[in-house]
């Protein structure tokens, strides 16, 4: 089982997000993503965005990324918007990127939402073993 409860980013995470992450990655023997994504969030008629969080074999989070769709449909691409790269200590909002620490803020704030987002029962997840 994996346990977040160690720090396994730059900064504290809350209690309900380890709690998510770890509800989630249980049985996980080693290393997985975990892909959340609101099937119903299209480029047209939004939605929440799809997020991806890399877990590693002993609880720490490698990346998260949050991405949404850029451009005007029909030729919207669905791509990063907010990366928080923990392992690489860099932190990317909408192509630019910064020192981890510049991240802190928006790292709060986009947690409190996912947070949100999860206990709505917005997405479908989907765990992928590396």
């Amino acid at each position: 089982m994996t346990d977040l409860r160690e720090q396994p980013a730059a900064w504290p995470i809350s209690e309900k997000f380890r709690k998510i992450l770890e509800d989630i990655v249980r049985e996980q023997a080693g290393s997985c993503v975990v892909i959340f994504k609101d099937p119903n969030y299209t480029a047209d008629t939004g939605g929440y965005h799809p997020v991806e969080i890399m877990v590693g074999a002993g609880g720490d989070i490698a990346y998260i990324s949050d991405f949404s769709y850029s451009g005007m449909p029909p030729y919207s691409e669905l791509s990063k918007e907010i990366d928080f790269d923990f392992s690489n200590r860099c932190f990317n909002h909408l192509g630019f990127e910064y020192d981890i620490s510049a991240g802190r803020g928006l790292f709060q704030t986009w947690q409190s939402n996912f947070c949100n987002f999860y206990s709505w029962n917005v997405y479908e997840v989907t765990v992928h073993p590396i």
